[in-house]
């Protein structure tokens, strides 16, 4: 199984973790910041619609092919890190 990780900073628009899935995969998220919520979604996201993802938390997500997710955040200099394990 390949796995590929790293790490972004997140502000107030859209950022796509890790481009698309080109096979099924799984992709772990992890808020860094101890004071801020993150928000995880389609192209689309932002605070009202994304799925939170509490402080210093990680989600895991599996992806078929073709889909990515996003991340948005409240403020700027949000950081994230991210595991993407493909199948």
């Amino acid at each position: 199984m390949p796995i590929s990780s790293g790490s972004l900073t997140v502000g107030l628009l859209p950022v796509q973790v890790d481009g698309n899935s080109v096979q099924p995969c799984v992709i772990k998220i992890r808020n860094n910041d101890s004071t801020k919520t993150l928000y995880v979604g389609n192209g689309n996201v932002d605070t009202t619609n994304g799925l939170p993802i509490d402080k210093l938390t990680t989600l895991e997500f599996k992806l078929p092919p073709g889909d990515a997710l996003h991340m948005i955040s409240s403020d700027t200099g949000h950081s994230v890190s991210w595991l993407r394990i493909t199948e």
